[in-house]
């Protein structure tokens, strides 16, 4: 083959393959999934303009927007950074938000708030606990009669958050709603014990065991109310210990240095048993364990207010 046969053949593979790399760039680009800002439209109007243009058809509307949140939380990557899912993160608070704002009653969306919206990073964050709260909170008040909402609320506040009171009470509304289990009166119980609110623990307490029909329930209840007692004389002696470590530099070996200065008298153990203090200064009863939430005490490590 002659010089410039050659040459014009090498050009023409040349710009073959240069058609070929570019239709297969192309075909590659359309196959590509679109980022996830151009796949969902977040209604760029809120819900109270996008509600009276609704013509009757809210909870049309209020789905549409949950099955797209559902979409986005399944298409989330696992072990993401924080800045690596924080697009996400707020795409699908503002999914869920707009459904429930649409349709304030949608429990199903509270829910699944609860369970979606939290997310542990891979570089130690939590995402998304506050939009969360925000969104169960707003369901506790459109959906008092669901006890999920509140439990989850409850467990948002006390695990997240470290706000035990508040969770508390969020568990106890929880309580208090027909078919809920016995152990969130319980749990209810033991954050307000922990959190000092014993006056809250004990009403509560008494409350269930007036409403218990069965004798198993009463049961409980009556021990728990024994509990709370137990922990409020516990307490009694807790700041004694307190008053004396400030008074003297150290901590009292035996609970009986404690009085007359710092109680009249020690309280009695209610169950029978007696109270006795560690090394470390912490009062325990030979009955049982005090009603304290092994759990930490501040909020989650590395929370990211989002």
């Amino acid at each position: 083959m002659s010089s410039p046969a050659v040459s014009l053949s090498l050009t023409l593979l040349i710009a073959a393959a240069i058609v070929a790399t570019s239709f297969a760039r192309i075909t590659a680009q359309g196959a590509r999934p679109p980022p996830i800002e151009t796949t969902f439209d977040v209604p760029a109007f809120p819900a109270e303009v996008a509600r009276p243009f609704s013509f009757g058809l809210r909870s049309v509307g209020s789905d549409f927007a949950f099955l797209e949140a559902i979409q986005v939380f399944g298409g989330r990557k696992a072990e993401q950074t924080y800045e690596e899912g924080l697009h996400e993160d707020r795409l699908l608070a503002k999914l869920l938000t707009f459904s429930t704002d649409l349709d304030g009653r949608f429990r199903g969306a509270y829910r699944f708030a609860g369970d979606a919206l939290p997310r542990h990073t891979r570089d130690g964050y939590a995402a998304g606990v506050l939009a969360a709260q925000a969104l169960l909170k707003k369901g506790t008040v459109e959906r008092k009669d669901d006890w999920h909402i509140h439990f989850s609320l409850g467990f948002i506040d006390s695990f997240y958050l470290g706000q035990r009171e508040d969770a508390a009470q969020q568990f106890a509304e929880a309580a208090r709603l027909p078919a809920a289990p016995i152990y969130l009166g319980l749990l209810a119980t033991r954050l307000a014990s922990h959190a000092g609110d014993l006056d809250f623990a004990s009403q509560l307490a008494q409350t269930m065991l007036v409403q218990a029909t069965e004798e198993s329930t009463r049961t409980e209840w009556e021990k728990r109310g024994l509990e709370i007692e137990m922990e409020r004389r516990a307490q009694l002696i807790d700041a004694a210990v307190a008053r004396f470590k400030a008074r003297t530099g150290k901590l009292p070996e035996l609970l009986g240095e404690l009085v007359p200065q710092e109680l009249a008298q020690l309280p009695s153990e209610p169950h029978g048993g007696a109270y006795f203090i560690d090394s470390t200064g912490v009062v325990h009863s030979t009955q049982g364990d005090r009603l304290r939430v092994r759990a930490r005490t501040q909020n989650q490590s590395g929370l990211v207010p989002r």
